[in-house]
């Protein structure tokens, strides 16, 4: 029942989760929002990281036989992904497309039995298998951007995204998240964007204090 709320949430508020993708393109900002480079928040922001981990989901995923060409609602981003027998090209939970490498999937993904993901199991194209995110807990740092604030984050793999982008609803703001680095604080040369709807079906939140 919730995640069908959040999609049908998601549906309402459109106005129509990687390489090979084109450089989003920037909407305009809605009314008294702020935009910042990734520098500018981390160094302005009161939100703090926070430990978090994914959880286990289901995912679709194929190659392509030809050039595919999609954008992503929830990022705002156009993708062109191509037969370059490297790059997959994923389904989210709500629908979202994104690519990632071939290489980075079998190790983020499992196939829905559990086993372990093989180039072999992506050699029929065009057509999505469903695979399984592995858990990960107290494995990423997440930090919350408020939705007044757009934030530009330059990816390691050369995309350009944005949060709170102001064609869907975001809840209660997007998500930076990165990995952790050799001295298990976060790895702040490969940071992306989480929408903040979806991070909520796929990431751990911080534990609520306790009210007493």
């Amino acid at each position: 029942m919730k995640h069908s709320m959040i999609s049908r949430l998601l549906v309402w508020s459109m106005a129509a989760l990687a390489l090979c993708g084109a450089p989003a393109q920037a909407e305009a900002l809605a009314d008294g929002q702020v935009s910042m480079t990734l520098e500018e928040f981390l160094e302005k922001s009161e939100e703090e990281w926070f430990l978090t981990g994914k959880k286990e989901y289901r995912v679709q995923a194929m190659m392509v036989s030809k050039e595919t060409r999609f954008h992503n609602e929830l990022e705002g981003t156009d993708y062109t992904v191509t037969d370059d027998g490297v790059t997959v090209l994923l389904k989210g939970t709500l629908g979202e497309r994104w690519a990632s490498q071939l290489s980075k999937v079998i190790l983020t993904y499992t196939k829905t039995d559990g086993s372990e993901l093989t180039e072999e199991d992506f050699a029929q194209k065009d057509i999505y298998i469903n695979l399984l995110t592995k858990s990960q807990p107290n494995s990423y740092y997440a930090r919350r951007v408020p939705v007044e604030i757009s934030v530009t984050v330059e990816t390691a793999w050369g995309d350009v995204l944005h949060t709170n982008l102001p064609s869907t609803n975001h809840g209660e703001g997007d998500y930076l998240v990165c990995r952790m680095d050799e001295n298990d604080g976060p790895d702040l040369s490969d940071v992306w964007v989480v929408h903040g709807l979806l991070f909520t079906e796929t990431y751990d939140l911080p534990d609520e204090p306790d009210p007493s």
